[in-house]
């Protein structure tokens, strides 16, 4: 199968997983917050959340799954998996917003994954981390279908590692934050039965997300993806030579 032929097969399955994920928060939705998502949230039955958890975690297995399948190397697979889920949590707040009419404007803030804690944030940054990653997966494959041996040097790594690092430390400030200063984090095998950790999540609301901490990150990450690109287009012209 060609390549165009894998991503656009790539996209329906992403398409069609958000689809399934929306669908799934709309029911979690109805039985949880019935009047509406907005914060401070009621917390879930903690069993529910571990059930969440585990969902998620099989979201992470379907896409590394579909992504492995749609590679010719390490190089495709990671590129693939970034498409995969970026599509995916694209299509995920387009398909709450036609099911939902949710999110009402690009700053509002939602949870965006439980592991290994809660992440927070408005829905503008995992969707703009999503379009990132569509651009890096773009890079990589439109090089490896030109006839390059498509590897990413140490310092890309580095850089790219090091930006995904900040913005997800950015995700994770506030309920990592929340944690810490009421000393929950001491207790983790208690904590689905702490009656005082409920009472703090059921009164919190988010007031700052660490967009300074996300930006620098983020930018980090577009001069990782700048210089792969630059270096793979000077490879793809000596290759012509």
């Amino acid at each position: 199968m060609s390549i165009k032929k894998r991503i656009a097969w790539s996209c329906v399955y992403g398409i069609g997983m958000a689809l399934l994920e929306a669908v799934v928060v709309v029911y979690l939705r109805k039985l949880y917050y019935p009047q509406g998502f907005s914060f401070p949230l009621k917390s879930m039955d903690w069993s529910i959340y571990q059930i969440e958890v585990l969902r998620e975690a099989a979201t992470l297995v379907m896409l590394v799954c579909v992504s492995a399948l749609a590679a010719e190397n390490f190089a495709t697979g990671f590129a693939f998996f970034l498409f995969n889920f970026a599509v995916w949590d694209i299509f995920y707040y387009v398909w709450l917003k036609v099911l939902l009419n949710w999110p009402a404007h690009l700053m509002e803030w939602d949870i965006l994954f439980l592991i290994p804690i809660t992440w927070d944030g408005p829905v503008l940054y995992p969707l703009l981390c999503s379009l990132a990653m569509i651009v890096l997966a773009g890079v990589i494959l439109a090089y490896h279908k030109r006839g390059l041996q498509v590897r990413l040097k140490y310092y890309e790594w580095f850089l790219l590692l090091g930006g995904a690092l900040l913005v997800f430390a950015s995700f994770i400030w506030n309920y990592t934050s929340l944690m810490l200063a009421n000393g929950f984090l001491d207790h983790l095998s208690t904590l689905g039965s702490n009656a005082a950790v409920r009472q703090v999540v059921e009164q919190y609301q988010p007031q700052h997300f660490q967009w300074e901490l996300f930006l620098v990150g983020f930018a980090i990450i577009l001069v990782s993806i700048g210089l792969l690109a630059r270096r793979l287009r000077k490879a793809f012209k000596t290759l012509q030579t």
